[in-house]
């Protein structure tokens, strides 16, 4: 199961950009502010929390679905009660 982080990298790296030509995009065309720190905890999965603006300003960046990225989010939900059921 791809994790949210590891998807979002993913569309970053074939979107050909760097984290900090995200930040410049975010607050260029969205004026929505944030730092390659905050990119850098989500795409490794240290920070599990995405706000929510952030979310659609990187969808319209890295030009995805967020259809498509509510079944990744759908598919972790379900692994991790999995996982839950077998470790009890």
């Amino acid at each position: 199961m791809i994790t949210i982080g590891r998807y979002l990298k993913t569309k970053r790296f074939f979107s050909e950009l760097t984290l900090l030509q995200v930040t410049h995009i975010a607050k260029d065309k969205y004026g929505y502010s944030t730092s390659t720190s905050v990119l850098s905890a989500i795409e490794t999965d240290k920070n599990k929390i995405i706000d929510g603006e952030l979310l659609f300003v990187l969808s319209d960046i890295y030009d995805f679905d967020l259809n498509e990225f509510k079944e990744v989010v759908i598919g972790n939900i379900s692994n991790i009660r999995e996982r839950r059921k077998i470790n009890k």
